[in-house]
């Protein structure tokens, strides 16, 4: 009867876990402005032009819609893409909270009032839905969902897909918990598995925008998670046949997920070293579902992406890029991958201090080489192939760019497609404290996010501070708010959007409960599973 309820007990505070996750990321949904995802209006783009137009592959120079090209007109663009030359007549965030209030409010009329027949017509200005390059299964699924909403006006339809966005992303948590259960062994360690993955402001803020990765980081979680299940079962062909399943379905997703075509491989010649029907099988169903894909890309752009960077570089070869390699500054690179990966606040790209993230750096370092003593265990060998290569798969991207921008850097929030796999690897790093560990790592993202939210994100979205002209942002002062009032902080907040300001300070409350219990439900866990 005492396990009974300890299990219930286990299960309650998971589901809690899950729950407050989804009130956090509803409230960065809400209080992002316009845009303000990664590159988010591409996105909607490609899914308007399925919706209003019935395409099922969207051509690659598809126009953006005409009430999107408006709207970046009207509100406020991200601080990353103000040198566009195509949006070079916006305001940024900065800009739009210097202008008179009327002239915020004639804005604002405009934009709640566009007409809904521009839904159906292309932007005549250049603005693109660059992002039809993409795999198209995500954009299929929100399609009908936009074709549902086609009479509820454009900030409506953004809202509720980042909304519909952050619940299927939160799907990655209890999966989170059993793959964390199987290689930590402990309910506890994997409860506050799940509180760090609920707690993550990068996860809630790249879960909380249109765009294809919600799916994607769900189905690499449920890919990661029928890895485990492999392991642990006898040969069986089903088993592999739904590990190619959810293979082929990600590579439908996003092309990022071909670097989970080794490990899956590794994993299943090591399973099954003397049969090859799994291995085949796998492969094959893969194959089926996501290959036709990649030969349309091979045909079209003589590239197996087709994404923007490898086009750019077709007839230069792998032999350009492999010169490249001794060039990239890669010490820089990843740093720019980690820091993008810890808090890199959307498409404005806020960042917290560098002390918080030298620190985090640190805890790193030490699980990096905690791990290479459980390295024994099959468990913890796939989740480290998983993510080793998708490591991997982000340093030939750094080289991508630093030939084509001469960037030496790459997207860190695309490392949450992996966090079921990221954060069980670093909580088994601490051996018999990985229960401890997973629960102080719960604490110290909560408190990143309080302090990224209250001193950078809801200070920045609402015009209370700005950039210096160093590009550097302006520290945020309690003196700032009392000057304007709490009421209207969150008016400004409700600027441009479907939702009220009493809407948004309900939101606001269950944000901060939502942040706070977990914090505490994965200590009194972790508290509980020592005195067992």
């Amino acid at each position: 009867m005492q396990g009974y309820s300890h299990l219930m007990r286990s299960r309650w505070l998971l589901l809690s876990i899950w729950i407050c996750f989804l009130l956090r990321g509803w409230f960065y949904a809400s209080l992002f402005p316009l845009w303000e995802g990664y590159d988010e209006f591409a996105h909607f783009g490609v899914v308007r032009a399925m919706a209003t137009k019935g395409l099922l592959l969207v051509p690659r120079q598809q126009a953006g819609p005409r009430d999107v090209e408006e709207s970046l007109a009207l509100a406020p663009i991200p601080w990353e893409v103000r040198s566009w030359e195509v949006l070079r007549s916006s305001l940024t965030e900065d800009a739009y909270w210097e202008l008179p209030p009327e002239e915020r409010q004639a804005r604002e009329a405009r934009l709640r009032n566009l007409p809904l027949a521009w839904a159906r017509e292309d932007s005549t200005h250049g603005i693109s839905a660059y992002e039809a390059l993409q795999p198209p299964l995500a954009y299929w699924l929100m399609a009908p969902v936009l074709y549902a909403l086609r009479g509820a006006g454009l900030l409506a339809q953004v809202i509720w897909l980042r909304w519909i966005g952050v619940a299927i992303a939160s799907l990655a948590i209890p999966l989170t918990f059993r793959i964390a259960l199987a290689v930590a062994r402990s309910e506890a360690a994997a409860l506050g598995c799940s509180a760090v993955v609920a707690l993550m402001p990068g996860f809630a803020i790249n879960a909380a925008r249109v765009s294809n990765e919600p799916l994607a980081i769900l189905l690499f979680s449920l890919l990661v998670w029928l890895g485990i299940g492999v392991l642990n079962r006898p040969p069986d062909v089903r088993s592999a046949a739904a590990l190619g399943a959810v293979l082929g379905l990600g590579l439908l997703t996003k092309a990022y997920f071909l670097a989970a075509l080794p490990p899956v491989f590794l994993l299943l010649l090591y399973k099954w070293r003397k049969a090859w029907a799994p291995l085949v099988t796998a492969l094959s169903v893969a194959a089926a579902i996501a290959g036709w894909w990649y030969v349309r890309n091979l045909v079209i752009t003589g590239t197996l992406t087709g994404l923007a960077e490898p086009v750019m570089l077709r007839g230069r070869g792998m032999t350009a890029e492999l010169a490249a390699v001794p060039h990239v500054p890669w010490l820089h690179a990843v740093d720019a991958i980690l820091v993008s990966h810890l808090y890199f606040c959307g498409w404005s790209s806020l960042t917290v201090r560098s002390w918080i993230y030298h620190f985090f750096y640190a805890i790193v370092l030490l699980a990096a080489l905690g791990l290479i003593a459980q390295l024994r265990r099959g468990a913890v060998v796939w989740l480290a192939d998983v993510y080793a290569f998708f490591w991997l798969g982000q340093f030939y991207n750094v080289v991508l760019q630093y030939l084509t921008k001469g960037l030496a850097a790459s997207m860190g929030w695309y490392l949450y497609a992996v966090v079921a796999s990221e954060v069980p690897l670093t909580a088994a790093a601490f051996g018999r404290w990985s229960t401890w560990a997973a629960s102080l790592g719960a604490v110290l993202f909560g408190a990143l996010d309080l302090y990224g939210m209250h001193w950078l994100a809801i200070p920045y979205y609402t015009g209370l501070i700005a950039h210096r002209a160093n590009g550097a942002l302006a520290a945020m002062h309690v003196s700032q708010v009392r000057a304007i009032g709490v009421s209207a902080l969150f008016e400004r907040m409700a600027v441009n959007k479907p939702l009220s300001s009493h809407l948004l300070i309900v939101l606001w409350i269950l944000y901060l409960a939502g942040t706070i219990a977990p914090m505490f439900a994965a200590l009194l866990s972790a508290a509980r599973g020592e005195k067992r």
